[in-house]
C-alpha cells in the first residue's frame, strides 16, 4: 500500500491550526521513539562482540544513533499528561512491534542467523524511508522551537542511517533466495505504510 499524500495536508493544517501543542509533540514523540526502539534492539546485540568487523561497526553506528534520536526526543517534546495518548500509541505502533519481535526471536537471533539479519535490515529500512514528519510540519512553525529542531535533525540521520541500511543490505549474505528477499521488502513496507498512515490520520483527528 502506499500513504496517500492527504493524510500530509490533513496532519499539516491540524498542526498549523492548533500549533505545536503538547498532544501533537506527544503523538510524534511516541511514534517516533516506538519504531526506533524496534531498531535498536535488533542493532543492540552488536555491543556484546568482542571484535567488530567493517559491517558490525556499521550496526553499532546505526544502534549508537537510534539511542540517541530516542534521548533527543525525551528532551525536547512537551510532554501531554493525556494517558490515552500512550495507549493508542501502543495500538498504531503494534504491528510494528510485532513484526520486530519476529524477527528477535527467530533461532539464534540477528547475530547468528542470517535471515533474521536480513529481514531485521528490510524492516529497518522501510522504517527509515517511509515515516518521515517533515512533511507534516508547516512552513509557520517556528524553525527555532527545541521539538522542530529535534525532528530535522533526527530526519537528516535518518536519510544517512538509510544509505548504510542499503549498503548493509546489498552486502548482507543469506540463503533466501531473491524473489523471497524482494517479496519480505515488500511486505515490511506494506506494514510501515500501514502503521504511519493510520498514525497521520490520529494525527489529524481532534
Amino acid at each position: 500500500m502506499m500513504i496517500e499524500p492527504i493524510l500530509y495536508d490533513q496532519a499539516r493544517e491540524r498542526i498549523e491550526s492548533d500549533g505545536l501543542t503538547p498532544d501533537l509533540q506527544t503523538k510524534m514523540a511516541l511514534l517516533l521513539s516506538g519504531t526506533k526502539s524496534g531498531n535498536a534492539a535488533y542493532h543492540s546485540w552488536v555491543q556484546w562482540m568482542p571484535r567488530l568487523d567493517i559491517a558490525q561497526q556499521y550496526a553499532f553506528t546505526q544502534y549508537s544513533r537510534e539511542l540517541e534520536a530516542i534521548s533527543l526526543l525525551l528532551r525536547t517534546t512537551k510532554w501531554s499528561t493525556n494517558p490515552t495518548l500512550l495507549f493508542r500509541s501502543h495500538q498504531i505502533i503494534a504491528p510494528l512491534a510485532m513484526a520486530w519481535s519476529q524477527i528477535l526471536l527467530l533461532p539464534l537471533g540477528p547475530a547468528l542467523n542470517p535471515d533474521a539479519a536480513f529481514r531485521g535490515l528490510a524492516l529497518g529500512h522501510a522504517q527509515l524511508a517511509r515515516i518521515r514528519l517533515a512533511p507534516v510540519i508547516p512552513d509557520s512553525a517556528d524553525p527555532l522551537d527545541p521539538f522542530i529542531v529535534a525532528l530535522r535533525r533526527i530526519e537528516q540521520e535518518n536519510a544517512r542511517m538509510l544509505q548504510l541500511q542499503i549498503r548493509l543490505l546489498k552486502a548482507m549474505t543469506t540463503d533466501l533466495p531473491l524473489d523471497e528477499r524482494e517479496s519480505e521488502v515488500v511486505g515490511y513496507q506494506d506494514i510501515v505504510d500501514g502503521v504511519f498512515s493510520e498514525f497521520l490520520t490520529w494525527l489529524a483527528a481532534n
